[in-house]
């Protein structure tokens, strides 16, 4: 009892410094699911490929990706959830892919690099507006680096 006591104090104090506020969550578009759906319909009269097509729009249902002030998280899973962290002063870099048949829904996938050891990448699979996720990363990489005070460095051996 005394430790959540002083954990909750403690949260109290410094409620302004270590606060993540949220910002938007985004999902992904069930559009990649659309051979899942066409094979689950074509085969309804056998039992598992419907039971596939409603697993794989449940698996995506339950996908989200939060942005927060200082971190992105990712939360996946229909049964197992897992639950990933990155901090948006740890991210390296950022790249966008729109495939062609993801480009006609207006759809693309933008990969996540980071200085994590525990977590090195981030996929943001299927979500619509990626560029403007990128553009808005790179912001915010930018002002929670100076807000941290943290420098990015790389070292090669050469």
């Amino acid at each position: 009892m005394k430790i959540r006591t002083l954990f909750f104090t403690l949260n109290k104090k410094n409620m302004n410094k270590y606060s993540d506020k949220h910002i938007v969550t985004i999902s992904p578009s069930q559009w990649v699911n659309a051979l899942w759906i066409i094979i689950g319909v074509v085969g309804f009269q056998f039992i598992l490929p419907p039971l596939v097509a409603v697993y794989k729009i449940l698996e995506i249902y339950f996908t989200r990706y939060s942005f927060h002030e200082k971190s992105i998280i990712e939360r996946k899973g229909v049964l197992d959830v897992e639950r990933k962290e990155m901090l948006k002063y740890r991210i390296k870099s950022v790249r966008v892919s729109e495939p062609l048949w993801m480009r006609l829904f207006g759809l693309s996938v933008v990969y996540i690099r980071s200085s994590d050891p525990y977590q090195p990448e981030l996929i943001l699979y299927a979500v619509p507006k990626g560029v403007s996720i990128w553009k808005g990363l790179r912001e915010e990489v930018h002002y929670a680096r100076l807000e941290e005070n943290v420098r990015e460095f790389d070292f090669f051996n050469m």
